[in-house]
């Protein structure tokens, strides 16, 4: 997160990496982890400056919705983190949308492809 500086890698000459955040993130959720996996998602994401969308498991959504609760009493802007609900086409609006820049994702692997392929575009 904080990137990293090289001094004198040769005569004079240094090299510095700066890490800046991507924009919206979002993250695919599973129904057999609904609230461990967004609690590994969200805080690296919003921490290192970028946005996050949490799509729960349409079977499991109520977990995602007392985490929102939580996120609301400490203070995260809003905005910051949000959620959407849907099955497939939900997904497929996420893989496709240009301003969304990083998808994090758990679960199957049928799933994970699509999900690969699509967002990758």
């Amino acid at each position: 997160m904080h990137g990293e500086t090289v001094e004198n890698i040769s005569k004079n000459i240094d090299c510095y990496s700066f890490r800046v955040p991507v924009g919206v993130c979002a993250g695919i959720l599973p129904f057999n982890f609904p609230a461990m996996i967004p609690l590994w998602m969200f805080p690296f994401a919003i921490t290192c400056g970028n946005t996050m969308i949490l799509k729960p498991s349409e079977k499991v959504p109520g977990a995602n919705t007392e985490i929102m609760k939580l996120v609301q009493q400490v203070g995260i802007p809003k905005g910051v983190l949000q959620t959407v609900h849907g099955g497939f086409e939900t997904v497929k609006h996420i893989c496709q949308h240009e301003d969304i820049k990083a998808i994090s994702f758990v679960g199957g692997n049928k799933a994970g492809e699509y999900i690969y392929q699509e967002g990758s575009k």
